[in-house]
């Protein structure tokens, strides 16, 4: 009985893996795209409720800083390339993010939530 019991439970979490959808973000923002200091997209629309996944690319460090939003700001440095981050933006309105390593590089962006 523990056998057809131990197999039910494997079946049922395979078939969650299989069939489940992963998780579907508004956009993914690459982080030093074609190894430029840059975010891409950089100019972005979304709707409120929606999660941006921000992917660190190459000439790392990166991290997100929102603008006068410390609660959505990823201050954590990633170094290594495929790391992400993930933000949802809860509340309509323009945000001005940034790099903080590379902000003075260019490497800025804007997000409109709807």
């Amino acid at each position: 009985m523990m056998k057809f019991i131990s197999a039910v439970i494997v079946a049922t979490l395979s078939a969650m893996i299989i069939f489940l959808p992963g998780i579907a973000y508004a956009v993914d923002v690459t982080m030093g795209s074609n190894g430029n200091l840059v975010f891409s997209p950089d100019n972005i629309s979304i709707t409120a409720g929606e999660t941006v996944h921000f992917v660190n690319g190459m000439l790392p460090p990166h991290n997100i800083i929102v603008e006068g939003r410390a609660d959505l700001s990823r201050e954590s440095l990633m170094f290594t390339p495929g790391e992400s981050q993930d933000i949802l933006f809860a509340d309509a309105g323009d945000y001005d993010f940034f790099c903080g390593p590379h902000q003075g590089a260019g490497m800025i962006g804007h997000l409109h939530v709807e």
